[in-house]
């Protein structure tokens, strides 16, 4: 167990060190931080003096509505590119096959990646909120914390799973990631970042009903501006359970099944 922390530790340190030695890259991700709550604010004010119905509910303020869905991408991202990124970075590096024969599993490097990039997101997210509340009067006035947390977690898991699965295809297929591009299509259109699901075609809502995010930014939203209880929250929070468990399954299994034939056709290193 303790070598098993110490390993990660060493590894998520490795993220760290790479992460902050670009210290420009990062300067250039906050000011894109505060360049886009700033864009989306200044569109909320076309919302001013007049309350749309389908934003009646969450008390017709756009950008504490939209400010949840930018903050939350992070985490959408993370779920769905951390273990392809690990895996294309190692690939080109040529030290994938040799990371996988050492002691050391796969999924414990991956999973250390994931943990970090967790935390990376988390200090965006807060980036956004802080710089949303404070500067331009973003509203939290009713906000169930205690669901913050578990919201979070299972919504990284299930785009974990899809992550997974985005990774086995790279794996397989070196190039040509539908995983990645459909979702990241189906969370800006359908899953609720932008706007409220209620204004799509009902066959496209229908269509965010698969889609965890959907069910994330729910949540979030209705723990966060309504200040809905554990038990109003618990219809969506049981879908997204399910989600959670249903990706992660079929992801890892896609997963080793991908490393298992890459290792016995010898393409594992490819890229």
């Amino acid at each position: 167990m303790k070598q098993t922390a110490w390993k990660i530790y060493v590894l998520m340190r490795r993220e760290f060190l790479e992460e902050f030695s670009y210290k420009f890259n990062f300067i250039l991700e906050i000011l894109t931080i505060l360049t886009l709550s700033s864009i989306f604010y200044f569109i909320s004010k076309i919302f001013t003096g007049g309350t749309t119905p389908v934003l009646a509910s969450y008390h017709g303020d756009y950008f504490s509505f939209v400010l949840i869905g930018l903050a939350f991408t992070g985490y959408i991202n993370t779920g769905l590119s951390a273990f392809t990124a690990t895996i294309r970075n190692e690939q080109m590096l040529g030290t994938l096959e040799f990371i996988i024969s050492t002691p050391t599993s796969i999924s414990l490097i991956l999973f250390s990646r994931l943990l970090w990039k967790f935390f990376y997101s988390t200090i965006n997210a807060s980036i956004f909120f802080i710089f949303g509340i404070i500067f331009l009067n973003a509203s939290y006035t009713n906000v169930n914390y205690p669901a913050i947390p578990v919201i979070v977690v299972m919504s990284v898991i299930a785009f974990n799973g899809l992550g997974m699965i985005s990774a086995g295809f790279i794996l397989i297929f070196k190039r040509g990631d539908p995983i990645n591009m459909l979702l990241g299509f189906a969370a800006s259109l359908l899953g609720g970042v932008f706007f409220p699901i209620e204004v799509l075609p009902s066959i496209l809502q229908k269509i965010s009903a698969f889609i965890p995010i959907t069910y994330a930014l729910r949540l979030m939203r209705n723990a966060c501006i309504r200040g809905y209880s554990m038990r109003e929250l618990m219809p969506d929070m049981l879908i997204l359970f399910v989600l959670c468990v249903l990706f992660a399954a079929i992801g890892y299994l896609f997963f080793s099944y991908a490393v298992k034939r890459t290792r016995m056709d010898g393409t594992l290193s490819h890229y």
